[in-house]
């Protein structure tokens, strides 16, 4: 008689995930050479989720302006959203996080393409067990005071009422008004006031006891060495450059689309 071996063999390892983060996409309802790129890259990424699971992190400012409450913003950024859904039908995992321009996600974009909101941060595990820490970045800018005092403003329940209120046309001539208002202001600023205050970064992960911060809002890539092990990465601006940063399992690397 045969006798089977009572050992328990270990599960095989799990795959794990393919993680991309960008940033600063500024979708804004049109089929702009930003737009089609992404599009095309959440196709390619959804190609990808037959040999494992596959993540998307959008760390702020997919859109030039969300607000859940105006319909019209569906239609304006439908073929955005298709694309998101059926990325998220074909099985990649989407994770948002709140931008300047696009703070007042609700339970359409869970509803719509299975999203998780984070808001305006979250702690992340990396592939090389290094934990990362992903924020907008706006927060990071403490010289930037003038945008720190609106972004207080636009965020605050009386504003998001009134929003809310305001028929389309209204609201869509503010829209406009603050898009033009910001662009200028940006313009404006110089690198000093609109970049990332290192002391304020290395406090940050330090506070999430994390190794790496991963964020965007300047628009302008950057890595730096924040001491003790730590470090800063700016992802690049995909409305400029259709790049960002992907762990693809073994290390953490910058990847570009053509």
């Amino acid at each position: 008689m045969k006798i089977e071996s009572l050992a328990v063999q270990p599960p095989p390892p799990e795959t794990p995930p393919l993680r991309y983060f960008i940033a600063d996409l500024h979708l804004d309802g049109t089929d702009s050479p930003r737009a089609d790129r992404f599009r095309s890259f959440l196709k390619q990424i959804a190609d990808c989720v037959s040999a494992g699971p596959v993540e998307l992190y959008i760390i702020g400012d997919l859109f030039e302006f969300w607000y859940e409450f105006k319909s019209q913003l569906f239609e304006l950024y439908k073929k955005d959203l298709d694309a998101l859904e059926a990325a998220w039908k074909a099985g990649v995992k989407i994770f948002l996080f709140y931008g300047n321009r696009d703070f007042a996600y609700g339970n359409y974009v869970l509803k719509r393409f299975g999203a998780t909101v984070f808001g305006d941060g979250e702690k992340i595990v990396l592939s090389d067990h290094r934990r990362a820490w992903l924020e907008h970045g706006d927060l990071l800018c403490t010289a930037d005071t003038r945008y720190l005092k609106f972004r207080k403003r636009i965020r605050s329940r009386p504003v998001r009422w009134l929003f809310w209120l305001m028929p389309w046309s209204v609201a869509k001539y503010m829209i406009a008004r603050i898009r033009t208002k910001t662009s200028a202001d940006k313009n404006k600023k110089s690198a000093a006031v609109f970049g990332i205050d290192l002391i304020a970064a290395r406090k940050r992960v330090e506070e999430n006891t994390s190794e790496v911060l991963i964020c965007g809002h300047t628009h302008c890539y950057q890595t730096e060495d924040l001491g003790a092990g730590k470090c800063l990465i700016v992802l690049p601006p995909w409305c400029e450059l259709s790049a960002g940063y992907v762990d693809d399992g073994r290390q953490l690397k910058s990847f570009e689309v053509s």
